[in-house]
């Protein structure tokens, strides 16, 4: 992150030295009066806590204005608030451990400087666990995909965030296939793709998806890992079609089958063959498998 901020070009000045630096010195101005407004927040902060929030709302107006104001001082105004946007995650951290503007900051540093990607991976990761606002990140991450087609940490990001916080497996898979397919993103980001499909319940998608990370790549223990996701995704796929037939059978019969061969031929062609080599079995009704789950690897 510091990388990012210390390897900017800095911007060039414009006609007229008092011209270039009345921006420069408003700014200046403006480092004083935030520092200002900050001993003033941490009085209120001992205070009200409705009067702290509306505070800490003025501490950072909206990033458009600042945009507007800063002209030819964007870079140095980002990095102010990029600095800024630290300390508050820092001082709630130790404090209260409370964040009810930090999307708000963010916001500001990311329009200030739309390509600034270390600001949305941080912000976005603070936001969904930290400020408990995983659709908040997500959003911030989605503006930053239209300003930034090409970066895969921010759908890799949101695809995370969708997965681990939000549990909607189906946006978690889109996400991380667009970032599966951009230049150099990790490897996972196919595999985890993979597994959303399979956790939203689309186990032929994710199968198939399997099969590319399999064909795609020479990493021995990466085809090791789709072979053992295809064979967890072969056994899911065929209890559920046993318990389907069982299910059938019972309508039919009004009775469960008291072993599996009797579902053949009426119900299926044949009892698969266990992916693991154990075997399928009935248990008051349930087709189970011989296969602990903690051998299911």
């Amino acid at each position: 992150m510091v990388e990012e901020i210390t390897n900017r070009q800095p911007a060039p000045r414009g006609p007229g030295r008092l011209a270039a630096l009345l921006p420069l010195v408003l700014i200046i101005w403006g480092f004083v009066g935030v520092y200002l407004l900050q001993l003033a927040i941490d009085d209120i902060s001992r205070k009200n806590p409705r009067e702290r929030l509306i505070a800490e709302l003025m501490y950072f107006p909206s990033g458009r204005f600042l945009r507007q104001v800063a002209v030819e001082y964007q870079n140095v105004a980002s990095d102010f608030v990029w600095l800024r946007a630290i300390q508050y995650y820092g001082h709630h951290m130790m404090t209260d451990q409370k964040y009810e503007w930090l999307g708000h900051v963010f916001g500001i540093l990311t329009t200030l400087d739309p390509r600034f990607i270390g600001a949305y991976h941080f912000g976005a990761m603070t936001l969904a666990w930290d400020a408990g606002q995983p659709e908040e990140a997500v959003r911030m991450l989605t503006g930053g995909m239209k300003d930034n087609p090409m970066e895969w940490q921010l759908p890799f990001d949101a695809g995370f965030i969708s997965y681990m916080q939000l549990e909607d497996y189906e946006a978690a898979a889109y996400f991380f296939e667009i970032a599966s397919k951009l230049p150099g993103a990790w490897v996972s980001a196919a595999r985890w793709a993979a597994f959303s499909m399979a956790k939203a319940g689309k186990a032929d998608i994710a199968q198939e998806m399997w099969l590319g990370v399999y064909h795609g790549t020479e990493n021995r223990a990466l085809r090791a890992l789709a072979l053992r996701q295809l064979r967890r995704l072969e056994l899911q796929k065929d209890l559920a079609r046993l318990q389907q037939a069982v299910d059938r059978f019972r309508e039919n019969e009004g009775h469960s089958p008291f072993a599996l061969r009797e579902l053949v031929p009426d119900y299926i062609n044949r009892v698969p063959d266990e992916p693991y080599g154990g075997r399928f079995y009935l248990d008051n009704g349930t087709v189970k498998t011989t296969t602990p789950p903690q051998n299911q690897d």
